[in-house]
């Protein structure tokens, strides 16, 4: 990433951002992430955010309504029951 004029980076910012608004409560995330996904829109620039991306931010709003997201163990359990259901 490109270096700020102050000599942060930005990925530095974006892990300071990201650690204060992990601590916050689902709720809030959520109306955060809905802004963002509305100034995409306001931007008017149809089509900028791909399915896939848009899948994605779907998911991360789904995993930041529960309390405890899975652990590995859990992921890998999940994984695989849904293999066994895709191809028996």
């Amino acid at each position: 990433m490109r270096e700020t004029p102050s000599g942060i980076s930005a990925m530095s910012n974006l892990t300071k951002i990201w650690r204060e608004v992990s601590s916050w409560p689902a709720e809030q995330r959520l109306a955060l992430a809905a802004r963002f996904l509305q100034s995409l829109d306001q931007e008017g620039r149809p089509g900028t955010v791909s399915k896939e991306q848009q899948e994605a931010l779907q998911a991360l709003i789904g995993i930041w309504k529960t309390k405890q997201p899975p652990n590995d163990d859990q992921v890998k359990r999940i994984l695989e029951e849904e293999r066994m259901k895709k191809y028996g």
